[in-house]
């Protein structure tokens, strides 16, 4: 039997189950009795000839066929809500939700700026925003819970289509009146050489400086550690210190709050992309699609002006999919 022939009702069954780890939790949240669930579930693993679960004590576990199924399914849904609304002429650019995933770093300028610009060239389109983790981002675009993540990664990811990818290295984030400022170009033993307000372990940014001040034998002076990028820049307002970032969270504030991007000559600092990420195969509806390619224009545009940034890196589309 043939994927695309399979009956919407078993699939959809079969994901909640997948989403929730038991029958009993897919009962409660569809309102549908186990025994019909189960029998549902049942049929589609007759049908495929192929166990999608192992069934523990404690829930189920899906298979690496299971696996396969669960990423056709979502996309399945997905494209089937797109053509449904196309049909019915309801999908257009001017009539449309886009829901987005991205940083706490995106979130406090760039992500608003760029929605309220979209939406001057296409009034009738809304967006619904989630700020996450960046693996929490390309989580929810995998599972068909955001079109769109802008975020950063440092390994393929499974499942995932990145349709624009550029280098994202780290700066120093100073005052003009700091040692720093003055630098074209600081290596990260000049960095630490200051004290520091630096993201949570989570973030990547934080990832590769542990990493690097590990490889060099640094032991940086870290006065304020944090999840939130509002508490770290409004820290540095009251205190003499250096904040580490990108610069597409920053670029639109660098005159307004006085202060200067510095490049950190550190190879281990520059190992993380910026990726505008979908999920692996998928219909994009219109107003998704021209979302991701007018950031991928904004972006790769106010590249240029960042000094040390790296030429851009985009060799077409990117695929890790596991289906």
């Amino acid at each position: 039997m043939k994927l695309t022939s399979i009956h919407a009702v078993p699939l959809a069954y079969f994901l909640e189950v997948a989403e929730r780890g038991s029958l009993s939790a897919a009962s409660a949240s569809l309102h549908v009795a186990v025994s019909a669930i189960s029998r549902q579930v049942a049929r589609l693993e007759a049908e495929l000839g192929a166990p999608l679960f192992e069934r523990e004590p404690r829930g189920m576990r899906l298979t690496e066929a299971g696996l396969v199924v669960q990423q056709y399914g979502r996309r399945a849904f997905l494209d089937a809500q797109t053509l449904q609304a196309d049909l019915q002429g309801l999908v257009s650019v001017a009539h449309s939700t886009v829901r987005l995933a991205c940083t706490d770093g995106f979130a406090r300028d760039y992500m608003p700026y760029a929605m309220a610009l979209f939406q001057r060239r296409y009034p009738g389109v809304s967006f619904s925003l989630e700020v996450c983790a960046p693996a929490a981002a390309t989580r929810m675009v995998r599972e068909g819970l955001a079109d769109l993540a802008l975020t950063f990664a440092i390994a393929a990811q499974e499942g995932i289509e990145v349709v624009y990818s550029e280098a994202a290295p780290v700066y120093a984030y100073v005052a003009r009146k700091h040692p720093l400022a003055a630098h074209k170009r600081a290596s990260l033993k000049e960095v630490v050489a200051y004290p520091l307000a630096l993201p949570s372990e989570t973030n990547t940014i934080r990832q590769l400086f542990d990493l690097a001040c590990g490889l060099e034998g640094l032991r940086p002076r870290i006065l304020l550690s944090s999840n939130s990028l509002s508490a770290l820049v409004g820290y540095q307002a009251y205190a003499d210190a250096v904040y580490l970032t990108g610069s597409l969270a920053v670029r639109n504030n660098l005159r307004a709050e006085r202060r200067v991007l510095v490049p950190i000559a550190s190879r281990a600092m520059q190992q993380r992309a910026l990726q505008i990420q979908t999920m692996a195969g998928r219909h994009l509806p219109p107003a998704v699609r021209a979302f991701a390619e007018w950031l991928e224009e904004d972006i790769a545009g106010r590249r240029r002006a960042v000094p040390g940034h790296p030429a851009r890196r985009r060799a077409g589309v990117s695929r890790a999919a596991s289906a």
